[in-house]
């Protein structure tokens, strides 16, 4: 697979993470901002995009189950599983 077919993929994994959340998601400037998850998702800058939806988790209960198979998917795409913190929303 190309770099570029994998950042694809990591990409649609985050957005389908990202369609997952609820409208009244609480944003803060030390957990997550829509805005600026989908700043660094516009740019590629996927590692940052991905702690930003993991940011969720500081100040809004656990999207779900299917919330964090994306973002397992996209972090095992990108060969950095370790980089959830929050994956406590699993349980």
């Amino acid at each position: 697979m190309s770099t570029t077919e994998k950042w694809k993929l990591i990409s649609e994994e985050l957005l389908a993470a990202y369609k997952l959340l609820p409208s009244d998601i609480k944003e803060s400037d030390f957990g997550y901002s829509k805005e600026d998850f989908l700043q660094y998702l516009s740019v590629n800058e996927l590692r940052l995009a991905m702690e930003e939806l993991d940011g969720v988790m500081e100040n809004n209960i656990s999207p779900g189950v299917l919330f964090w198979e994306h973002m397992i998917n996209a972090a095992n795409l990108m060969s950095r599983l370790n980089m959830l913190q929050n994956t406590s929303g699993l349980k």
